[in-house]
């Protein structure tokens, strides 16, 4: 079978992405049918499945290594490639070069890869990649961080998602707001959420429960274009929706709620002068890894930043409807700030806060609250 080798490529970096997301989802299925090429992983968790069209119809079925395959093909350099089903190995031909790949047995059989399926569907809706990529981009730097941290909740290393948006939460939280066309709650591991980059254009996203074996039931999320399939188990048990929804609801009232002070802010300013206070911080063997705390004190138009050791950064507020609440003073963790700021990227951010409780950032669609930390002594 003789196959492009740019246009492969494309298909080929799509599923390198989920079979190098867990060493489970190692081996690769290559099976053809009619004129389309399936290039198949899974783990116990998803299943990931991209098309390829071919001119002709040919009978092709193997599974072999999916990183060594992958990675070859996306090595070549030829325009065209073929490859040749001989024995118990695929032969891969580009060029004058030659390689050869083992196949995969199970039991003297080529090894068969476990489809997964939805059989009930309840909901079924068209989803905007863009708010796939928000997710991926946003939400998921929270269940990063929770992930680090020493304590932590089940609830705290997934994402919660409804029509009205996705919320995640460790020591900050994150409410990423948007429109979906129906009613749905899911909760999604870091894991599934990576696969959200596998889609470039909008998905149809179905839901629902199908029975196992066992005669429990199974949440299962499928994303599907007309040439990438994924389907996923996720965990919506109602324990864990319930823990999630009192952080939920609680972050949702402080971000409706209004603050002494409202201002405007350059990310890069802010994050750049953070970043240089942070070194003094690392080096000091003051701080633990999570923690590094500094004192906001508003003066004018202009916010005054200290940390333990008294070095100082002044940060300018920048438009003229701001409003600061004079000699107010706070304390943050400037690991957490900074994490927030840099999801950002380039823009300004509105920063509310002022209440001795928390701090409110927001861009667009995206909020973000971080608790104010108790005081401390600097020397």
């Amino acid at each position: 079978m003789i196959l492009n080798t740019k246009l492969f490529q494309e298909s080929a970096n799509k599923i390198l992405i989920a079979a190098e997301l867990d060493k489970t989802a190692a081996n690769l299925e290559i099976v053809t049918k009619d004129n389309i090429l399936y290039l198949n992983v899974t783990n116990k968790e998803y299943y990931v499945s991209v098309k390829y069209n071919i001119e002709t119809s040919e009978d092709f079925r193997a599974v072999v290594d999916a990183s060594l395959f992958l990675n070859l093909i996306y090595g070549i350099s030829s325009e065209t490639f073929e490859i040749i089903i001989k024995d118990n190995y695929i032969l891969v031909k580009a060029g004058k070069s030659n390689y050869k790949l083992a196949m995969i047995y199970e039991n003297d059989e080529i090894m068969t890869l476990p489809v997964l399926r939805l059989l009930n569907k309840t909901v079924e809706m068209t989803v905007d990649k863009d708010i796939l990529h928000s997710i991926l981009n946003i939400n998921s730097k929270e269940i990063a961080k929770a992930k680090k941290a020493l304590v932590r909740s089940e609830a705290q290393t997934l994402c919660y998602i409804d029509q009205n948006g996705a919320f995640t939460f460790t020591d900050s939280a994150c409410l990423n707001s948007f429109t979906l066309e129906k009613p749905i709650k899911l909760l999604v591991n870091d894991r599934v959420i990576k696969l959200f980059k596998l889609f470039n254009t909008n998905p149809t996203l179905s839901f629902g429960y199908d029975l196992a074996t066992n005669g429990t039931t199974k949440a299962k999320l499928v994303l599907e274009t007309e040439n990438i399939y994924l389907a996923a188990l996720i965990n919506c048990e109602d324990r864990l929706l319930d823990r999630i929804q009192k952080p939920y609801n609680a972050t949702k009232r402080y971000f409706a709620a209004t603050y002494p002070s409202n201002f405007v802010i350059s990310t890069n300013v802010l994050s750049a002068a953070i970043a240089r206070l942070m070194l003094f911080s690392k080096n000091s063997g003051e701080s633990t890894a999570q923690v590094i705390p500094a004192t906001f004190i508003f003066k004018g138009d202009e916010i005054i930043i200290q940390d333990k050791q008294n070095n100082t950064e002044i940060v300018v507020v920048e438009n003229e409807d701001s409003y600061l609440v004079d000699n107010y003073s706070m304390t943050l963790n400037l690991i957490d700030l900074k994490t927030i700021l840099d999801s950002y990227k380039n823009e300004h951010v509105t920063i509310n806060c002022g209440n001795s409780q928390a701090v409110v950032i927001t861009k667009q669609n995206i909020s973000h609250l971080l608790p104010e930390m108790l005081s401390t002594s600097r020397d």
